[in-house]
């Protein structure tokens, strides 16, 4: 019989505390990145005549055209956060371009489209109006469902904004992320982002292939005046 006392067994690892969105912070850090204006970019006016133009048309592309914009650069813009009230008014817009759509069903299902008439050797001998009865009995069914709906019509399922969807990909964003630096290093960050343009420093951008290590004192000044970092 041995006389060798068990092993204890090993304590389970603690589980770090996830944030609000799911993930940890302890992964990740803030880095100030300065934001400048672009004269050329989606100012207040411009998004305002976007959805003007948009709700008057109902196509994105001449929406966009409008205002001298890409079909892209609205999607992202549309997209981004903290763009939750562009997003409101886009589809306040298609909602009002939507009625155009509703008055066009009405007008085939009433009146009818206007259809050439052929005889057998093919000459057109006239024309008629055709009305659609698929189409009117849609109607009937969409305003009308108590006499005409062959069921209780259910409330469409909450849907996520994209923009929502897209902050919970990152972490949640800490309430004074200034004070999780030190002074010194606080300034040398904020030195870098200025100098960056508002851009990330190198050593953090994923499309860098050699990792490179954060500098532990400013960067030297440039002959010019400004350091070399991005």
């Amino acid at each position: 019989m041995s006389n060798t006392l068990p092993s204890p067994a090993p304590e389970p690892a603690a589980t770090p505390a996830l944030d609000a969105h799911g993930h940890d912070p302890a992964a990740y850090d803030w880095v100030p990145v300065l934001k400048k204006p672009r004269k050329d970019g989606w100012s207040p006016a411009r998004q305002r005549a976007f959805i003007e133009a948009l709700a008057d048309c109902g196509s994105v592309v001449t929406a966009a055209q409008a205002v001298g914009m890409s079909e892209a650069s609205a999607y992202r813009l549309r997209r981004s956060p903290g763009a939750e009230a562009f997003d409101r008014a886009w589809s306040a817009a298609i909602d009002a371009a939507a009625k155009k759509l509703l008055d066009a069903a009405f007008e085939r299902a009433l009146v009818g489209t206007d259809e050439p008439v052929f005889d057998r050797d093919g000459n057109r001998v006239g024309r008629r109006l055709r009305q659609s009865d698929r189409l009117l009995m849609f109607l009937l069914r969409a305003y009308g469902p108590e006499r005409f709906g062959e069921r209780a019509a259910t409330p469409a399922p909450a849907v996520t904004p994209v923009a929502e969807a897209l902050i919970h990909l990152e972490p949640a964003p800490p309430a004074a992320p200034a004070a999780l630096m030190a002074p010194d290093d606080l300034a040398m960050s904020l030195d870098i982002a200025d100098q960056c343009d508002g851009q990330l420093p190198p050593w953090y951008r994923e499309d860098r292939d050699d990792p490179v290590a954060v500098p532990a004192a400013p960067p030297l000044a440039s002959p010019h005046g400004e350091a070399d970092l991005c």
